[in-house]
């Protein structure tokens, strides 16, 4: 790939400044796409052209970035048709996108002014300003558009009045000029800016979406990104074009993107195989190893780590897990290793919860708890249960079947009878936070590499009500250690010591969750095209804004 196509990424010392209050620093328009995903004969510079064929299980429910929260569309939102002020690339490095540079802080952390690109294009045309930026920061907060991440903004000033409906325009986003914004804070934050990367962030036109109103994200779509919206087909495909204008010189080179929608996952590896696909992502467990290992898979597999950890959490606040015992009895008694190898390779075991991608990650930190089913059997026993549990309901979904088997087999060895539940997260989560499913297999993807989507979703006494803490874990330590963490800069060592002591009292001395792995991105593109590495932070889809197939 042409090193003229993108500039330096930025460096860690950069984000530490922005974030802590420097000057502002200039950056250029976005870092390079990793060379590792290309094929060893591949050579000269990219070629235009060509259309790129991806295969999805689901549908389409919105592709307002707003509502964008299923596979399918949460990635062709974030990936092709949005930009968001900032981003991360394939290496997971931070960076300005519509954002010219990174942002300037005020001494007391609480106000952000943030200066724009010029020039940028939305799909009609028409030039990004400032007064789009902050009309689709508070977007997504009106209560009649459905967005899968308000509770995200809620530190912004104005926020509560836009919740409530009481007003249309966050008073925190400031319109300075036609290409500055400047964003003000109940109190300091320091992921704010990786928050302003989130997909359901993404920058849409403002009076264009106004007008369009229920039609928005269906079929009038418009954004900044490198491909525009070109119809979709209920049920069956959505296709996407070149954005011509795009504000990356020569990007993108594909002409067109085409995904299949409701492709039966059992399908999809023998449609990639027959050649109707450049890319696929489900694969079905029985085939995975092969495809990690067989040699002919080679320069078409890609693979990276994903910001996902699957955890067992358990009901806090009801008998019989809201005592400590019976909650490490259980910790003691599931067999990490095995739920990891029944993948095939899709998850990569992990102690705690944090995952590799994350400054917060640290690889020596290890479970109280080992496999042991004898001295699960003891605690039980100490809890004053030696007959055992009986009437546990366990939700699990539905892509970890053998896994969830493995799981009621290691309760019912030491006398916790458990029911498997099927079914999707959507149908039963109420259930779940009301305690008639008393245990949950989860999977959670982080939107950004650090700790506090995980630690502010489902770990603090505040996400019961406003996250996704459906076993009620509380810990007011835990929430008082963010407070401290998000008023120190973002790579502060303070901060991240702060964030692994919370992992330490989730897991280890309140065991409120159980770490269970880390979910592994395997999929296989062609050996023809080039620079479309997965994208951790949107499902594990590719990156397409720099690909190209070679002719």
């Amino acid at each position: 790939m042409s090193t003229q196509s993108f500039r330096a990424r930025l460096s860690r010392r950069q984000l530490l400044a922005a974030t802590a209050g420097a000057s502002l620093l200039t950056a250029g328009a976005a870092p390079s796409i990793s060379r590792s995903v290309r094929a060893q004969d591949a050579s000269g510079e990219p070629q235009p052209g060509g259309v790129y064929r991806l295969l999805g299980s689901g549908d389409i429910r919105s592709l307002d970035p707003a509502g964008a929260e299923g596979s399918e569309d949460w990635w062709s939102a974030g990936g092709l048709l949005y930009n968001r002020l900032y981003a991360y690339d394939p290496a997971n490095e931070f960076y300005p996108d519509l954002a010219a540079e990174l942002p300037g802080l005020s001494d007391d952390g609480l106000v952000y002014t943030i200066p724009l690109r010029q020039g940028v294009k939305f799909h009609n045309g028409r030039e990004m300003v400032a007064a789009d930026v902050a009309f689709s920061l508070a977007w997504q907060l009106w209560p009649e558009v459905y967005s899968w991440g308000k509770t995200y903004m809620e530190n912004v000033v104005g926020y509560d009045e836009v919740i409530a409906g009481d007003t249309q325009e966050l008073s925190g986003v400031k319109v300075i000029d036609p290409y500055t914004v400047e964003v003000t804070l109940k109190k300091p934050q320091a992921v704010f800016p990786s928050i302003l990367s989130m997909t359901m962030n993404g920058i849409s036109p403002k009076q264009e979406t106004i007008d369009a109103g229920a039609e928005y994200g269906k079929s009038i779509v418009i954004g900044t990104g490198p491909f525009k919206f070109v119809e979709w087909n209920q049920g069956q495909s959505v296709i996407f074009e070149r954005h011509p204008e795009y504000y990356r010189e020569g990007l993108p080179y594909l002409d067109r993107v085409e995904l299949s929608l409701n492709v039966e996952p059992s399908v999809q590896m023998l449609r990639w195989e027959s050649g109707e696909a450049e890319w696929v992502s489900t694969i079905p467990t029985a085939e995975v190893s092969n495809v990690l290992s067989d040699e002919r898979f080679a320069n078409a597999r890609r693979q990276t780590p994903k910001p996902v950890t699957m955890r067992l959490i358990m009901n806090t606040r009801a008998a019989p897990f809201d005592d400590l015992l019976v909650r490490q009895a259980v910790a003691t008694a599931i067999d990490r290793a095995f739920f990891a190898r029944s993948t095939g390779g899709t998850v990569e075991p992990v102690e705690g919860i944090y995952v590799p991608i994350m400054p917060q990650f640290e690889a020596s930190f290890r479970s109280n708890y080992v496999y042991d089913p004898e001295a699960a059997k003891a605690l039980l026993s100490e809890a004053g249960l030696s007959d055992g549990i009986r009437g546990i309901k366990l939700f699990g979904g539905v892509d970890y079947e053998t896994q969830l088997q493995g799981l009621q087999a290691d309760l019912d060895a030491i006398g916790i009878e458990v029911e498997v539940i099927a079914g999707t997260l959507k149908d039963w989560l109420d259930r779940i936070k009301s305690g008639e499913v008393q245990m949950a297999l989860f999977g959670w993807s982080a939107s950004f590499p650090d700790a506090y989507d995980f630690v502010s979703g489902w770990m603090t006494c505040a996400s019961i009500e406003t996250g996704y803490n459906a076993g009620g874990y509380c810990n007011e330590q835990v929430d008082e250690l963010v407070a401290a963490a998000e008023a120190l800069p973002q790579t502060d060592p303070e901060r991240i010591a702060a964030y692994r002591e919370i992992e330490e009292l989730a897991v280890n001395t309140d065991v409120g969750m159980i770490g269970m792995g880390n979910e592994i991105t395997v999929a296989l593109g062609r050996e023809n095209v080039h620079d479309d590495p997965p994208n951790a932070l949107i499902g594990g889809w590719p990156f397409l804004e720099a690909a190209w197939i070679e002719q």
